[in-house]
């Protein structure tokens, strides 16, 4: 396996690891911005990140890490993504979404750094929120 493959192989894993949830206490959260093409308002009206939580923003490898997303009611789809790899957050029911993941061991060392994560809340009109996260991985 070449390194670049490798690399977005591990890139993927991390992505994976993180849980896509990386909102804790005491964490900085960006901005949420909204992406969409289309009348304004959408039809279903915009969505909405209600809460947001995760195990822990200080990801080490081996490690489980469990979150949950609450949205509106509108919201058919939640991803979390970190560069351009990105993961699809399971529906438990209408607005709740949850993820989760045992972070690799062997995640390489020059992944185990600070990344913004972007959790991405998609409605039914196409209409995206997204709010970055700061988090580490060791």
């Amino acid at each position: 396996m070449n390194r670049l493959a490798f690399a977005a192989l591990a890139g993927l894993a991390l992505l994976v690891a993180s849980g896509g949830h990386a909102f804790a206490q005491g964490s900085t959260v960006a901005a949420e911005t909204y992406r969409h093409v289309g009348a304004t308002p959408p039809p279903s009206g915009f969505p909405v990140i209600k809460s947001l939580s995760i195990s822990t923003t200080d990801i080490r490898v081996g490690q489980p890490v469990h979150g949950t997303v609450e949205t509106s009611l509108n919201v058919q789809y939640v991803e979390a993504r970190i560069d351009f790899r990105n993961v699809p957050l399971h529906q438990d029911a209408p607005g709740r979404f949850s993820l989760n993941y045992t972070v690799p061991w062997w995640l390489p060392p020059w992944l185990r750094r600070r990344y913004t994560l972007q959790v991405i809340a998609r409605s039914v009109d196409g209409v995206e929120l997204v709010r970055g996260i700061p988090i580490t991985v060791h």
